[in-house]
């Protein structure tokens, strides 16, 4: 279901403990992560050198990022399977960290890989069993 331009810029002004929340229902809710990708996935730094892996919840909100931040990056999805059965123990081992919704100037939220995991196993949990 796509969002409507008014929600995406509501959601994008949210501060960042709200969109991790959002982040997190909405991923559980659609089974659908996204990313940028343009010949491998978009990679962001933090200032002290750690790799970031940016994370959306729709493709609304990361074309936002592709247009101000990673010309020439599209967004792209993968099942939240994928990230919570692979992704997210790889880059918890390899000591990159997730940045979950960035926004225009970075306004993202850094959990580490095993947070994330352990939220997005919690909301899944819940989902399932209201």
């Amino acid at each position: 279901m796509a969002i409507d331009t008014r929600q995406v810029q509501e959601t994008v002004m949210l501060p960042g403990p709200q969109r991790y929340e959002y982040f997190i229902k909405r991923v559980a809710e659609t089974g659908t992560v996204w990313s940028l990708y343009r010949n491998g996935w978009a990679l962001a730094k933090k200032e002290d050198g750690t790799l970031v892996f940016p994370l959306w919840p729709d493709s609304e909100f990361a074309k936002i990022c592709a247009d101000y931040e990673w010309t020439g990056y599209a967004p792209q999805s993968f099942p939240l399977d994928e990230l919570v059965g692979g992704l997210l123990p790889q880059l918890e081992e390899d000591g990159i960290a997730t940045g979950v919704f960035y926004t225009p100037g970075a306004r993202d939220v850094m959990p580490s890989a095993g947070l994330l995991l352990r939220d997005l196993d919690d909301e899944l949990k819940s989902q399932r069993n209201p």
